[in-house]
């Protein structure tokens, strides 16, 4: 009987620690690829879940190209497919880009605003860490696709 218990126990164990639940909150650090910038950025976020399917997840990249400066402030809505260890979303949100020119002493700045649209994933490789790529297609003048390599890290 004592055997039965702690197996019962175990199993709630394990299952609880695969799921997500509402109030998570995830913090991620990463790498951007802008297709359109031809360059590599630093994207640093959050996330937290309304529910356990939807949640929002804030995030900010800094981008490094050659001769001026560029960043992007990215708001995000994921709608999660799955629950399990590997877990798949869609997403929908709102995106601005800065960029700085400083040639020959004359700065000279711009922005655009937009949407984002993509898919991604969260593959927990420990209960507190997990990848997350992610493609997204961001909808302004140019419009470019963004793909994103991170690490995220559960708090709660």
């Amino acid at each position: 009987m004592k055997k039965l218990l702690l197996l019962g126990l175990f199993a709630f164990t394990v299952s609880f620690a695969q799921a997500q639940s509402p109030g998570d909150i995830r913090l991620s650090a990463g790498a951007d690829y802008a297709f359109d910038l031809e360059t590599f950025g630093l994207n640093f976020g959050g996330e937290y879940l309304f529910t356990d399917k939807i949640s929002t997840a804030p995030n900010f990249t800094i981008y490094f190209p050659d001769g001026y400066n560029s960043s992007t402030l990215n708001v995000d809505f994921r709608y999660y497919f799955t629950e399990d260890i590997l877990q798949w979303y869609g997403l929908l949100g709102f995106t601005n880009n800065w960029v700085t020119f400083d040639a020959l002493g004359v700065k000279s700045t711009g922005s655009a605003a937009g949407a984002n649209i993509g898919a991604g994933g969260v593959l927990k490789f420990t209960d507190n860490l997990a990848f997350n790529p992610e493609l997204k297609y961001q909808a302004m003048d140019n419009g470019q696709f963004v793909l994103k390599f991170g690490v995220v890290y559960f708090l709660r």
